[in-house]
């Protein structure tokens, strides 16, 4: 530092003020800060996250040309100059951090091949559901609702709730069978992709085929852990193959450790199921889209036979033993009307201390009906209502927060910061198909050419759409710890992982400016 010359980082932000308040555009630059209190500061490409005052403020601005470090150390002392260094907010004149970046990604660009990257399995078990809801994901990409529909893939009351009912009802076979395929053989699917969406759940030989090849690469590239995630449609369907990857492989296999997770309607957890959910210690995530105490009324424009009672009790069942379980729920133009306390409520009567809020995928319908002010000030609401029952909101929104305030989950999650599908997540369908998510359009390949995968150009796009989102990002106070949502939302209605949500980007700056507001008062009070 001797003898250098420092400048103030043209990417440091503050809070927005009372007069900034447009968050369609940009905002929180250093000269819209006029207040005498301190302010919350961070770094808009690497968070590190700051509670300044007036004085640090002005030197930022002083220091836009330039100040060696003689002048530096007249208006401030060493450590907090030192603090300003490692955090970015004054870096070497001429410097541009925006060039690490670039050269992470020429470094990336190098070995994304090798498929060091990927980390995560999402095992897509069936495409089916007992239930369906309106507005679920699985039900509006790949073409979308209508072509779903006709093509036979509904299940209102469409094949599988057939079977089902028919099992119960001519007592041959048990109410939670098992999943050998309860479709006719055969693709039931006769849209465009027939790669995706076969008449089967997934065999037993494509779960298991599927995480050896995952564990080796992972092994071979120095990696030493696995999350293997049981997805649908409504993967309990095929609790036997959930059950077979739990046994064949436990917690650790050929050198690799391994963490499951489940997403589920927690419809048909039996007690067989409850006990390997338990053992293996699966973080078990029910999808609830919100509750109506009065009528048990708990999905959004649901065909479900299953009532309130059952989920719940499931719910609570999964906690005593002893199941890491969770809820998330959706915030979307099907649930707005009855989203809200009482399904934070519950999460608090439960024992539970977290609630998983994704916002509509369907972001141009959702925001042409609600505004992002709206749905901001909604989710903002909700959070404080959670906090006052002990329960945490959180979601892609709130992680794109904690980057900012916690360098530690910067440093573990900047690559792809909210969207694993950034390289860092395999999505393998019940045929052997490979996507980068469920929610994605690109076929990657099959589990067959496991290497090829790696080498295909739909990875090497989604992989290299790291750190960075689109050229419509560049400038914005989120650009380093927003993903800008699902990358496959981003395709559904851009046609484009690079193109971003107008509608999605004014919510996420209001509700992120929200979190902040929020945790510049602790910070503040802390100090006090």
């Amino acid at each position: 530092m001797q003898n250098s010359v420092y400048q103030s980082s043209r990417y440091v932000r503050t809070l927005r003020t009372a007069g900034d308040r447009d968050f369609t555009s940009f905002g929180g630059h250093l000269n819209s800060f006029e207040d005498d209190e301190r302010t919350m500061a961070f770094h808009s490409l690497y968070g590190n996250a700051r509670l300044i005052d007036k004085d640090v403020i002005e030197l930022l601005r002083d220091a836009s040309q330039g100040l060696s470090v003689d002048r530096l150390r007249e208006r401030i002392d060493d450590d907090s100059l030192r603090d300003l260094v490692e955090a970015r907010f004054l870096v070497e004149a001429g410097h541009d951090e925006a060039e690490e970046i670039d050269g992470l990604l020429e470094n990336r660009q190098d070995v994304l091949g090798t498929g060091v990257f990927h980390s995560s399995i999402q095992l897509v078990l069936t495409n089916a559901c007992n239930f369906s809801c309106q507005g679920c994901f699985a039900y509006n990409f790949d073409g979308g609702v209508e072509e779903r529909n006709t093509s036979g893939e509904s299940v209102k009351p469409g094949p599988v709730l057939v079977e089902l009912r028919r099992s119960r009802e001519d007592g041959s076979g048990p109410a939670r069978q098992d999943s050998g395929p309860t479709l006719a053989s055969g693709d039931w699917n006769h849209g465009s992709d027939t790669g995706r969406n076969p008449s089967m759940h997934m065999s037993r030989e494509v779960a298991e085929k599927t995480i050896k090849e995952a564990i080796a690469l992972r092994k071979a590239n120095g990696g030493g852990h696995l999350t293997v995630s049981f997805f649908g449609g409504e993967p309990t369907l095929a609790r036997g193959t959930i059950l077979h990857v739990l046994r064949t492989f436990g917690d650790s296999h050929n050198g690799v450790t391994l963490s499951y997770d489940l997403t589920s309607n927690g419809s048909r957890i039996d007690d067989e199921l409850l006990a390997a959910l338990a053992e293996h210690r699966v973080d078990t995530t029910v999808s609830i889209d919100y509750l109506v105490p009065e009528t048990g009324e708990f999905r959004g424009g649901q065909q479900q036979r299953t009532p309130w009672p059952v989920v719940r009790k499931a719910i609570l069942d999964m906690k005593a033993a002893g199941v890491p379980v969770s809820i998330t729920t959706v915030l979307s133009q099907y649930t707005w009307e009855k989203w809200g306390n009482p399904l934070i409520d519950f999460v608090a009567e439960a024992g539970l201390d977290s609630l998983d809020v994704i916002v509509s995928f369907q972001a141009r319908e959702f925001f042409q009906q609600h505004s992002p002010h709206d749905v901001a000030q909604r989710l903002l609401a909700a959070v404080d209502y959670g906090r006052e029952r002990g329960v945490q909101l959180s979601g892609y929104w709130y992680q794109t927060f904690q980057m900012i305030i916690d360098e530690a989950k910067w440093a573990e999650q900047a690559d792809y910061k909210t969207c694993p599908a950034v390289g860092r997540q395999l999505s393998i369908e019940p045929n052997g198909s490979v996507f980068a998510c469920k929610a994605t359009a690109r076929v990657l390949g099959t589990i067959d050419d496991w290497q090829g995968i790696f080498a295909s150009p739909a990875y090497q796009d989604y992989g290299m759409r790291a750190y960075t989102n689109g050229p419509g990002c560049q400038g914005c106070e989120l650009q380093g710890t927003c993903s800008g949502g699902s990358a496959g939302a981003l395709e559904e209605e851009n046609g484009s992982i690079q193109v971003m949500s107008s509608g999605y980007c004014a919510y996420m700056r209001e509700v992120v400016q929200g979190l902040l507001e929020r945790h510049h008062v602790e910070s503040l009070a802390a100090l006090s």
